[in-house]
């Protein structure tokens, strides 16, 4: 991609198969940035200029701060998670494929969420709560604005930030709440995947991790209410967004925690698959396998674990499909082996 030989060092000679992975990634986050920085910058377009009228309450609220800055929600939705998934994939279990596959998935489901809750909002144009205040008309004589049949516009607006102005009409949806339920939605479902909240266990505690992230987007749902900010239809949208791209963007990258067939800590396979060991010159003589598989004197062949003679893959040969993992897990004795048995050590 864009002209970049992945497979092959200038020199011709073959890359690494750590290096090949590295750089087939590069082109997701180079594509995730450029969007990021394009639709930051077209959410400062001019949004559309709805009609209103002065006797709509819901329209009255005054102007108040914010309860919960977007700095704070960047931080509570995208940088808490991050340092999450970086301690966890980096320092604890050591993994550069889990780790890249949880940053991505997360900085695709914000960024979607940013796409589309940024169109919306100046393409629909709804007033805040706290729009006349922002409008600035002449209360004199608001008497004589309001006509008796039909809407005003913008023009009686006197308002010169136009910045402040036009963040006054971009109240559907709310981008506090979509932002802040695809991080945690994220969160919460990368966090139940590794605690395998679906082992059918029951395990109470990995619940109350699980959902407290959630739990942290309404609670800033609800602020945006409080603070005048978005009518209640907003940030129902806006949750219901941003849940569904929390969603999108970790089965991009994981199974269902709640899957309980396989592991579901593991990501999908990498794209670049393990490189093929060397086929070693046997000169007529037997591998180690099968003089391990051979009988000794007693029949028990040697480097079975069982009286039976059979090794843990022999035996899940008659098992079904949603058995042989759970089987393997419990041969290997940690999910941990079974992780570098399927994709090695990253």
């Amino acid at each position: 991609m864009f002209g970049f030989d992945v497979e092959n060092r200038r020199s011709g000679e073959p890359r690494t198969r750590r290096v090949r992975l590295l750089l087939s990634y590069v082109p997701d986050y180079v594509v995730i940035v450029v969007m990021a920085v394009l639709w930051g910058l077209l959410s400062n377009i001019e949004p559309f200029h709805r009609e209103f009228s002065l006797t709509n309450k819901s329209i009255q609220y005054p102007n108040k701060p914010d309860s919960v800055p977007f700095y704070a929600a960047v931080l509570i939705c995208f940088v808490f998670p991050l340092v999450v998934i970086v301690i966890w994939t980096g320092l604890i279990r050591r993994s550069f494929h889990d780790m890249n596959s949880g940053v991505l998935g997360l900085c695709l489901a914000l960024v979607l969420n940013m796409m589309i809750t940024n169109t919306i909002k100046n393409l629909a144009g709804r007033h805040r709560p706290d729009f006349i205040s922002r409008c600035n008309i002449d209360m004199t004589n608001a008497a004589t604005l309001e006509p008796f049949i039909g809407l005003l516009n913008t023009s009686i607006c006197r308002q010169t930030d136009k910045s402040y102005f036009w963040d006054g009409m971009r109240s559907f949806p709310s981008g506090h709440t979509s932002f802040s339920f695809a991080g945690l939605t994220y969160l919460a479902l990368w966090l139940g995947g590794h605690l395998h909240i679906g082992d059918r266990r029951g395990r109470t505690y990995k619940s109350f991790v699980a959902l407290v992230p959630l739990l942290t987007a309404m609670l800033i749902g609800v602020s945006r209410t409080k603070d005048y900010r978005h009518h209640w239809q907003d940030v129902l949208a806006g949750a219901i967004l941003g849940i569904f791209m929390g969603w999108f963007g970790y089965h991009q990258y994981y199974t269902s925690p709640f899957d309980c067939s396989e592991d579901t800590s593991i990501p999908h396979p990498p794209r670049i698959p393990e490189d093929e060991p060397a086929v070693q010159p046997s000169f007529g003589l037997k591998s180690f396998a099968r003089v391990t598989g051979d009988a000794n004197e007693g029949g028990v062949p040697l480097g079975s674990t069982s009286g039976s003679g059979a090794s843990p893959r022999d035996a899940t040969a008659n098992m079904s499909t949603s058995e042989q993992p759970r089987y393997l897990a419990h041969a290997n004795n940690s999910t941990g082996s079974v992780y570098s048995q399927q994709y090695g050590s990253q």
